[in-house]
């Protein structure tokens, strides 16, 4: 990547420090793991979504062939997962005789080799790839590999400076959360440290929940860079003078915990967790944690209810969880995502994010792609790309003709019809109304799908997944179905239309937590888009 030139003489926007202690003892730990390396490299990619088409056997199969004369190491999948099983060899080309024998082997061909690769080639083509780069290219668990492509030296960079330049570079990169709120994260790491002190020491969690339908992009990293996500919890640890970081994983994401659990006992055994971590006197520790189950623990103080050991649902705010979090003291809570752009921002510096995305909104975002589209998976881009550029160009699939609706940001969010996708991926709700990208689900509804249905569907969802505490919650997701549902059954008419839109009005006013706050939007946004034009049509 090319990128805009630095100012030296300020140390924000400088890229990473490449001098002191901490780098010395990365170079150190850098040469110990070094190997003698003799052969090229095979990289095979096996994720959750690569586990049910075949992936072990596959694997299995490349070892049976190839590891006589190749390497074969195991990467996390790359997001082409339309394309999965895959096995690469990273130092050739795509259409290398050897990545044509590793297709091969694969057995469940319906096109050619080189449609094939033109296809994967095609929906890496409009990404731009900062926090998903070398995912199914390094080995997911290869600590010396991910060092020497540039691993934790961000951390590096960030332990040579003082605790509040660290925020200010993440400020001044234009960072915000990517959870779904997009908040400024420097603003989130400020409020917290103004609440800290001696006795109440800052505890840092990463919210790693990940429950919504439709959203699968933190799986991608934890399973494929685990060690992207721990230097990003490192670095948010040390900026806001924490010792212990919590990793909250989803109670049924089997492998990203355990490659992270890998992941982080390596960094304990090579010095990057625990005491004096790269022989600076800073002691960091790394706990995980499995979630309660329940889309309900994505929200910030449900699962620190979960974590305390305490009924899954959510507090009373304020306080705030930055002012009374995890045991009533100050914490941060940072998404998957969100920590792992730290990286790249400490190792490049701040310019480097700005260069990247919207004016307004820096850098890029992961989305999610399923439904009925050619090529699934996940995908990263700049901020400020449309969906119709989403899902035509790295998607694959013509929308006119090929699909009705889109379901944008999950049970949460809503519903767009095909003429509103030139609409752009951002914070908040992109269409000023009830829609908004939140996590980066998008589903694509086939050409026969009823748009009515799926908000049935997401509605039910939001019912059945209530916590039950506060009654707007409670009592209003299961009418909005209700009515949902009668809509289906009789047709739409203007006095249920109107009974429903009160309804979820309602139902978003008075919730508690945000997730309640939002569980009207699928409704809204399909009387918005949808109701009057099949009111007129008679269905």
């Amino acid at each position: 990547m090319v990128w805009a030139s630095y100012e030296r003489g300020d140390r924000r926007s400088s890229p990473m420090i490449g001098s002191g202690t901490a780098f010395t003892e990365l170079e150190k730990i850098s040469k110990s793991l070094e190997v003698l390396q003799k052969k090229e490299k095979i990289v095979v990619q096996i994720g959750q979504c690569s586990h049910a088409v075949g992936a072990q056997d596959y694997i299995k199969s490349i070892v049976d062939n190839f590891s006589q004369t190749y390497e074969i190491l195991e990467g996390g999948c790359d997001g082409a997962c339309f394309a999965a099983p895959r096995a690469t060899c990273p130092a050739t080309s795509s259409t290398s005789d050897i990545n044509e024998s590793l297709w091969a082997l694969r057995g469940i061909e319906s096109v050619p080799f080189i449609e094939f690769t033109e296809s994967v080639d095609k929906f890496f083509a409009d990404q731009f790839r900062i926090t998903l780069n070398d995912v199914g290219q390094l080995s997911w668990n290869g600590l010396g590999d991910y060092i020497e492509s540039g691993g934790f030296k961000g951390l590096a960079s960030a332990l040579n400076r003082l605790p509040q330049e660290v925020i200010d570079v993440v400020s001044d990169s234009g960072l915000r959360g990517r959870g779904g709120a997009y908040f400024p994260v420097g603003d989130k790491w400020r409020s917290t440290l103004s609440f800290s002190d001696h006795d109440s020491p800052t505890q840092v969690i990463i919210n790693a929940e990940e429950g919504e339908p439709g959203i699968f992009k933190d799986r991608h990293l934890m399973e494929g860079m685990p060690y992207r996500v721990i230097e990003g919890a490192l670095i948010t640890a040390y900026a806001v003078s924490a010792r212990d970081i919590y990793i909250y994983v989803n109670a049924e994401a089997e492998l990203s915990y355990e490659r992270l659990n890998y992941a982080v006992n390596n960094c304990i055994e090579n010095g990057l967790v625990g005491n004096n971590i790269l022989g600076t006197h800073i002691d960091l520790n790394v706990h995980l944690m499995r979630g309660a189950g329940g889309y309900v623990c994505g929200e910030e103080s449900t699962l620190i209810n979960t974590m305390e050991g305490k009924r899954r649902e959510p507090r009373l705010r304020p306080p705030f969880p930055t002012e009374a979090g995890l045991h009533d003291l100050p914490t941060v809570i940072n998404n998957v995502e969100t920590i792992c752009t730290l990286p790249f921002i400490l190792r490049e510096g701040f310019v480097a994010l700005n260069t990247v995305g919207t004016a307004d909104v820096s850098g890029t975002k992961i989305v999610s792609l399923s439904g009925s589209i050619d090529r699934s998976g996940v995908a990263e881009v700049q901020m400020g790309t449309s969906l119709r550029s989403i899902i035509e160009s790295i998607g694959g699939t013509n929308i006119e003709g090929n699909i009705s609706a889109v379901a944008v940001g999950g049970p949460s969010s809503g519903i767009l019809p095909t003429g509103k996708l030139d609409l752009n991926v951002g914070p908040g709700f992109i269409d000023g109304k009830n829609v908004m990208i939140g996590a980066g689900g998008i589903i694509a509804l086939g050409i026969n799908a009823e748009p009515l249905r799926m908000t049935a569907l997401l509605s039910q969802y939001n019912a059945d997944e209530s916590c039950g505490k506060c009654t707007p919650c409670r009592e209003g997701t299961p009418r909005i179905y209700s009515l949902l549902r009668e809509m289906e059954g009789l047709g739409d008419n203007v006095a249920l239309s109107e009974k429903l839109k009160k309804l979820c009005i309602t139902v978003n006013s008075a919730s508690l937590c945000g997730l309640g706050q939002a569980a009207g939007n699928p409704a809204l946004s399909y009387l918005e888009y949808f109701a009057e034009k099949r009111l007129h049509s008679g269905d």
